[in-house]
């Protein structure tokens, strides 16, 4: 006989501790990039290291929604930077937004910049939106004529790999320097 019962939805106090784990593992991989241990959530999180075990049974599992939750804020990123009225300003605003979060998280870095998975979509990891806003904020720019014919949304994932990379070593001066190095070369 097969059951057509639905899960049991979370308890409250087990959705709180769901998301002090989310929180403090970001903060923890934000600040020390994959070497953190679970232990060191744990703590940061106020809770047993089970706990965290219950809801993510490998560190694996931890970091994966981690990711989803970085795509997605890059998604709202993007989004932000469609609202700007200019396709160059906007593009502009993106790149210097994302330099900012990716010189700051250590840990997106590692993840996206390393081995280059920032709008793929063939990672595991996919972001329709943000996927989809990248590409809208290039094609305005294109269309605008602001942005190289020759930069596609694989080219501009690749050197955005680059910039993540590049902008983890500079200090603020130096991040917005290599920020608008990195749009003049994209820009026509």
């Amino acid at each position: 006989m097969t059951s057509t019962a639905e899960p049991r939805p979370m308890r409250a106090d087990a959705r709180r501790n769901r998301r002090r784990v989310l929180d403090a593992a970001r903060v923890a991989f934000e600040e020390g990039g994959a070497e953190v241990q679970m232990e060191d959530i744990a703590r940061r999180a106020g809770v047993g290291v089970g706990t965290i075990y219950r809801h993510f049974p490998t560190k694996q599992a931890l970091v994966d929604e981690l990711i989803d939750e970085w795509l997605a804020d890059g998604a709202a990123n993007a989004a932000e930077a469609l609202r700007i009225d200019d396709p160059w300003e906007g593009l502009a605003h993106f790149v210097r937004l994302s330099a900012e979060v990716m010189a700051r998280n250590r840990g997106l870095r590692m993840v996206f910049g390393d081995i280059g998975l920032l709008f793929d979509e063939n990672t595991g990891h996919q972001n329709r939106e943000l996927h989809d806003n990248a590409t809208r904020l290039l094609a305005r720019a294109h269309a605008a004529g602001t942005l190289r014919a020759d930069v596609g949304l694989r080219e501009f994932r690749t050197l955005m790999c680059g910039l993540a990379m590049t902008v983890s070593l500079a200090g603020p001066d130096e991040r917005r320097l290599y920020a608008d190095v990195f749009l003049q070369g994209l820009h026509t």
